[in-house]
């Protein structure tokens, strides 16, 4: 078995917002041919009001690329080659971080809406697997260097539906284990 220190992974990272249910983060690590290596979630965070007022309008932010973000790529066993979003939020991350953080554009644009230069500046854009990975300018070479081990993915959008999915799975298994028991 390879040593996992030279296995090049990729990492999905997505935020779920819910009424219910608050903000819950989810974290998915493949290999380089697309399959699960390791999958992480949070307990789903409610800001509390004073929270709401005090962020503002940046409180998507804070969640998103400060709270939840770093918590669960601290938590990852194994170690990440390239860590891609579907929210803009998400590219805070890479001032923290040693590898790439890639918003994958046609993934936002399914969630967030059309992705505007505003959101990301002074950003470049690759190719992977039939999508447009926007990542930073001074992280540029060092994706580019690791595209080739991708070669096999087979889709660079279809994991975060996964996240999503494993997510609503969580929250159902929550909502039942808390339902009381008739006798």
């Amino acid at each position: 078995m390879p040593d996992s220190k030279h296995v090049t992974t990729i990492a999905y990272y997505t935020v779920v917002q819910g009424d219910r249910t608050g903000w819950t983060g989810g974290l998915l690590l493949l290999n380089s041919a697309g399959r699960p290596i390791e999958f992480q979630c949070t307990l789903p965070v409610r800001p509390s009001r004073a929270h709401e007022i005090l962020f503002g309008p940046t409180l998507r932010d804070h969640l998103i690329g400060e709270i939840i973000g770093p918590l669960l790529v601290q938590k990852a066993r194994t170690p990440i080659s390239l860590l891609c979003c579907d929210q803009p939020e998400a590219l805070r991350l890479q001032v923290q971080l040693d590898f790439p953080v890639a918003l994958v554009a046609e993934a936002a644009e399914l969630e967030e809406g059309p992705v505007t230069e505003d959101m990301i500046s002074g950003a470049g854009d690759v190719h992977l697997a039939g999508a447009s990975l926007r990542v930073a300018i001074e992280r540029m070479d060092h994706l580019r260097e690791l595209l080739p081990n991708f070669a096999d993915l087979p889709d660079a959008v279809e994991p975060f539906e996964r996240i999503r999915e494993a997510i609503e799975e969580a929250h159902s298994q929550i909502a039942r284990a808390q339902m009381p028991r008739v006798a």
